[in-house]
Formats: structure tokens, sequence, C-alpha cells
């Protein structure tokens, strides 16, 4: 799946606010394409990503290195870390055959450093999804809250 890049105009008002945010993306360092044979692939900070865009924004999905054979707590501790953070909010999980991917959406409002901040922490979210969840849990470990040792 490739992002729809049209026409780029000379004239700035006359350019789509999404292809705007695409070409911002782009132009930071943090997304590149490459295509090859009209088949368009795309890479955020080196990681396979997938890319839509629309009239107003963008959103961007990593491909997450976790196999689609995972437990459904894993799911569950997953959709529950994402909910409860304040820094996932633009962010969803999606099952696409079998590829798990974290996608994120991009405002056309979002200053440099917005866009800058959510792009390193869709990536960390990334990376707590595929190290942190994997790590199974010793359900026999009892709190040491309230203990006397």
């Amino acid at each position: 799946m490739g992002a729809r890049l049209g026409c780029l105009h000379t004239d700035p008002m006359q350019v789509k606010p999404g292809v705007q945010m695409l070409t911002r993306l782009i132009e930071s360092g943090f997304l590149a394409s490459q295509s090859v044979e009209g088949n368009t692939t795309w890479t955020l900070a080196e990681r396979r990503a997938l890319v839509i865009d629309t009239d107003t924004s963008v959103s961007i999905a990593i491909v997450l290195a976790i196999s689609t054979e995972i437990s459904a707590d894993w799911l569950t501790q997953a959709t529950l870390a994402l909910a409860a953070s304040d820094h996932a909010l633009d962010c969803g999980l999606q099952l696409r055959g079998d590829l798990w991917l974290l996608w994120r959406y991009y405002d056309e409002i979002q200053d440099d450093e917005a866009l800058s901040q959510g792009i390193v922490m869709q990536l960390a979210i990334a990376r707590f999804l595929e190290k942190s969840l994997l790590k199974p849990v010793d359900s026999n470990r009892a709190s040491l809250i309230g203990r006397t040792v």
C-alpha cells in the first residue's frame, strides 16, 4: 500500500494538507519511500511502514515484529496499554493478513516539534509492544507491598 502523492503544486495554497504533512514527514528524514515497478514501499525511521494520506492528514503504520499466533493475553494487554496512555491517543492496532500494524494519525496542524515527538512516541510504543509485552508474566510472584520480610 502506498500513499497517493498525486501532483505536487508549486502554489502552497493548492496543496492539500495531507500532502503537505506527507511532504513534511519525508523532508524530516523520518519517512522514506521507494518505488519499484510502480509499487511504493515506505519506511519510518528504517522500519517497514504503510501510509494512508487523506485530504487533511496522514496515518502511518509500523509493521510490528510480532507473530500473528500470539496469545489473547498479549492482545488484551496491548489494547489496554494503548487505551491507558495519553501518548497513544492517536494510535491503533490492526491485524492485516499476517502482519500486526501500529497505526498513528498525524494531523496537519502539528508543528515540527509535535510531529517529531509523535514519531518518536510511535516508535517507542512499537518497541514496548514488541519487547515488553512478549515477556511471560510470573503469576506465582506475589506482591511485596504490605509483606514483612
